[in-house]
């Protein structure tokens, strides 16, 4: 099977209050916009080439896009006029909305597998749809004068209810990455790292810890943080792209900033390491 997919990061919202589009604010370390394209890139088999539809005034970078991701700039005024027109090529495609950082790609496999019987879209139990994805028949999935929302698709149902949460203010900003933060956490506990409180952490999707290693509560880590297997993390540290080596132990209230920390180290309480 090949598929393309094209991603509508079209909407932006003035509630934001910012400079920064929707698609380019920052989520667990990364772009909004960064998630999808990641969501796609997992599918089996991947697609063959990955459009993304943005409006002139709002630019589009991915970090680390594939080289498979093009871009296309739009005026307000067309649109809806250029996502038909990307996704009206024949063959299989799939349009994700760029602003639902949620849906995963077992989700979305499901829906490229119905988009094979027909248009299909994302639909909640009792939701109409919700524009998040849609699979089928390019041209049929562009015939619709919204492709996002086509009339009379197929339902599939997500993985869970909050894939089909799309960012559209501060607070969605924040449920979502509440949501990613869990998924991120039970990735690290089943790989061996024990969370004494993992409601109360919070970690950028870049991160990588060792097994055998506890966190304590508060403990916050960002950007590219390695941690190696069997540390301590004591509670309420902030460990910025930096490198703890295997057996350390920060006892708590610790800082550490671009920075490496040797095996077996010792920090103590309240101890500043690294640049700002």
């Amino acid at each position: 099977m090949t598929w393309r997919a094209v991603v509508a990061a079209l909407d932006d919202y003035e509630v934001f209050r910012s400079r920064v589009s929707v698609y380019q604010h920052p989520l667990v370390g990364r772009p909004v916009l960064w998630h999808v394209t990641r969501a796609l890139l997992e599918v089996d088999p991947p697609p063959r080439e990955i459009h993304v539809v943005h409006r002139k005034e709002a630019p589009i970078v991915v970090p680390g896009a594939p080289e498979k991701l093009v871009t296309h700039a739009v005026s307000e005024s067309e649109q809806r006029v250029a996502l038909r027109a990307v996704a009206t090529r024949p063959g299989l495609t799939m349009i994700v909305d760029g602003a639902a950082p949620l849906v995963t790609a077992g989700t979305l496999q499901r829906l490229l597998r119905a988009g094979e019987q027909g248009v299909a879209h994302l639909a909640g139990e009792g939701t109409l749809a919700a524009g998040v994805a849609v699979a089928g028949e390019g041209p049929a999935v562009a015939s619709a004068d919204d492709p996002r929302l086509p009339d009379g698709a197929m339902q599939v149902a997500p993985s869970s209810a909050s894939e089909l949460l799309r960012i559209t203010d501060r607070h969605s900003l924040s449920v979502a990455g509440v949501e990613l933060r869990d998924r991120l956490v039970r990735r690290h506990e089943q790989s061996g790292v024990t969370f004494i409180l993992p409601n109360t952490v919070w970690m950028d999707v870049d991160v990588r810890i060792g097994p055998d290693t506890v966190i304590y509560p508060g403990v916050v880590l960002e950007g590219a943080t390695e941690i190696g297997s069997e540390c301590v993390i004591g509670p309420y540290s902030r460990i910025v792209e930096s490198m703890i080596g295997r057996g350390a132990e920060l006892t708590g209230w610790n800082y550490l900033s671009r920075t490496t920390l040797r095996n077996h180290a010792v920090l103590e309480p309240y101890v500043r390491r690294g640049s700002v």
